[in-house]
Formats: structure tokens, C-alpha cells, sequence
């Protein structure tokens, strides 16, 4: 219960305080007989808290680019394209799981297995499971898995790399906790 108390004024403060500031700009602005344009000012804290969580709720491709180099210890190749991603919201440790659908030519896809297999990932079914995984893994249709290649981290991260029998496509999977 204490927990909750705690994350509820974090939101309200998160929330209140750009709000507030808000307002005092623009009551100063007014008060001073400034333009009305310049009253647009005043948004700019609350714009900037949206926009920050937005990007939270809604990471960008480059994240997930991010994230793929955490998972494989290579640079996202330009001929990847990512089609589908999800991702949790991190939790007050920073934890969070990312999921996403990547097609590849067929060179960096086998540079992909190659660079997996030198990085200490083990070929085996990927037991993991999440929300997220399971997202992308509904919009893959009539694809199956051809192999799977897997590594547990010992600071509790999990990472899962499927590739699909369409010679193309790969599910890359981070977990933390």
C-alpha cells in the first residue's frame, strides 16, 4: 500500500509541477502585457514532459537498433528493416522487454548466426516467455521457427534470437529483471 501512496505523488508530481510551471509562465506573461504569441511559451514544460512520456510509451526505431546491439554485439545492418515492436514500460529499476520482428538479406543474416554463435549463445527452444514475445510472435503468420538461438546473462538479462523458416525474418528478444 505504501508503495502505491509513493508511486501516486510521483505522478502527481511529475504531472503538477510542469502543469505549475506552466501556469506561472504564463500568468507572468500576461501580467506583463507581453504579446499573446509569447504565451505559447508556457507550454513548453508540459510539451516536454509529453514528449518524454511519449517516447517512454512509444520508443523509437532507434531503440530498438539499441537494443539489438546489446543482444548480438554488432551494429544494426543497413539492409535490417524492422517491421514489428513492442516494449514494457520499464519498471522503477529500469528493467524492461523489448520484442521485434527484423527482416535481413540473406549475407547479414548468416553474419547474424555467425556473430550469435561466437558471442556464447546456445542453439536451443527459446523457454522464455512475455507479453511482447508473444505479440510479435502473432504477427509472423503461417512462419515457424528454424532455430533459436538463446544466452542468459548472470546480471538477470535474457536474450532470445529466432529465426524463421522464411530465410529472411528474426525475432530478437531482451529481457531484464
Amino acid at each position: 500500500m505504501g508503495i502505491l501512496i509513493l508511486f501516486l505523488i510521483a505522478i502527481i508530481l511529475a504531472i503538477g509541477i510542469p502543469f505549475g510551471i506552466s501556469y506561472l509562465i504564463y500568468r507572468w506573461i500576461k501580467k506583463k502585457g507581453f504579446d499573446k504569441r509569447l504565451q505559447l511559451l508556457a507550454l513548453i514544460p508540459v510539451l516536454t514532459v509529453g514528449y518524454f512520456v511519449y517516447d517512454a510509451i512509444c520508443p523509437s526505431v532507434e531503440f530498438y537498433k539499441t537494443d539489438f546491439k546489446e543482444v548480438t554485439k554488432i551494429e544494426f545492418p543497413e539492409s535490417g528493416v524492422i517491421l514489428y515492436k513492442t516494449a514494457s514500460f520499464p519498471d522503477h529499476f529500469g528493467d524492461y522487454t523489448s520484442s521485434f520482428l527484423v527482416e535481413f538479406d540473406l549475407t547479414d543474416l548468416k553474419n547474424l548466426e555467425n556473430q550469435l554463435k561466437k558471442s556464447g549463445f546456445e542453439e536451443r527452444e527459446n523457454k522464455m516467455s512475455s507479453k511482447e514475445l508473444d505479440y510479435i510472435e502473432k504477427k509472423i503468420g503461417q512462419k515457424k521457427y528454424y532455430k533459436q538461438y538463446v544466452r542468459q546473462r548472470k546480471n538477470g538479462r535474457h536474450y532470445s534470437v529466432g529465426f524463421l523458416d522464411d530465410n529472411k525474418s528474426v525475432i530478437i528478444t531482451r529481457v531484464s529483471w
